[in-house]
């Protein structure tokens, strides 16, 4: 390939992953929706965590002072394609958190219906990423999907005066949930009761709070990484079975009735209505069904583009 030719696909390859930042971000503001179902639509999960584990390891060089090492490490990382995907997320949750959320509180149901159909395109996707499928990998998507269902059904109280151990599980447990399709870090903070102290934090730049959030979620992604990487490399069907499985259960905080996704409204109070399933009325149900199949069947033709090999190696 020829320098212009070379060019030209270089800057190709990291428009595409900066779009898939944005992809990856849009989802990370919305409660229900995780960073990394998106990426399992854009075909790039194994990937990104291969990506992100060697990192971590690279980490590990520099802590045990091994420079030569360190440096050795970090050849193995395409940061061609992981910064653009990291610039496109960190730009996107700065840009559009207003937005969605105020979607979110004004439209929940059509909002709510849209995401259910994202989630439940991706199942299928991840489905069909398995080696095979019987009962006892159906068993293990089945009870993930039942245990995670019933903990989405749980509420704890809101933390009054979190200490800095608090943001600092805060930070490791969002991150880990942010690896994990179907798992939303942003409402698992709603459940413990921490996510209006986490956004408080971040709303009046608490330097303490913010540095053990940031040491908390640098220590998740790069122990959790690490583990589900070797998970996927030793176990891959038994991981894709689980991730199913959290996926379905998911659907509880995504069912658009009767009042859609849990949010934080303008005044701060934190809504997880979400969590409360019920049948819908005749008159607020064909906008849901609507989005919800548009979602469905866009994450399909998404994923049949991303096989394509034209752009495997993007």
């Amino acid at each position: 390939m020829n320098k212009p030719l070379s060019i030209i696909f270089q800057m190709k390859k990291i428009v595409t992953n900066f779009s898939r930042g944005i992809g990856m971000g849009v989802a990370d503001v919305v409660p229900g929706v995780s960073g990394g179902t998106i990426a399992l639509v854009f075909g790039i999960y194994e990937k990104l965590l291969e990506n992100i584990s060697n990192c971590a390891f690279s980490l590990g060089k520099i802590l045990k002072a091994d420079f030569l090492g360190f440096r050795q490490s970090l050849r193995k990382v395409d940061f061609s394609f992981l910064l653009p995907i990291i610039f496109g997320m960190l730009v996107t949750i700065v840009s559009i958190s207003g937005i969605m959320v105020d979607l979110l509180e004004k439209h929940p149901e059509p909002m709510s219906g849209l995401f259910f159909g994202l989630v439940a395109g991706s199942t299928v996707i991840a489905y069909s990423l398995l080696n095979s499928w019987n009962l006892q990998k159906a068993f293990v998507s089945l009870v993930t999907a039942g245990i995670f269902f019933t903990l989405l059904g749980l509420r704890s109280t809101a933390f009054e005066n979190s200490s800095l151990w608090i943001f600092f599980f805060s930070g490791f447990i969002a991150i880990c949930a942010w690896i994990l399709p179907g798992v939303s870090g942003a409402f698992l903070l709603l459940i413990m009761g921490n996510y209006a102290a986490v956004l408080g934090a971040i709303d009046d730049q608490e330097f303490a709070e913010l540095s053990a959030l940031s040491i908390g979620a640098i220590l998740g992604l790069a122990l959790f990484s690490t583990f589900l990487k070797t998970l996927l490399d030793k176990h891959r069907d038994f991981v894709l079975s689980c991730l199913i499985g959290l996926m379905l259960g998911s659907s509880r905080v995504l069912w658009p009735w009767p009042n859609g996704v849990g949010v934080i409204n303008d005044d701060g109070n934190e809504l997880v209505s979400g969590t409360a399933l019920d049948w819908p009325s005749s008159n607020n149900l064909l906008i849901p069904l609507i989005l919800g199949f548009f979602a469905f069947g866009l994450v399909l033709v998404i994923d049949s583009i991303s096989k394509n090999p034209h752009r495997k190696n993007q």
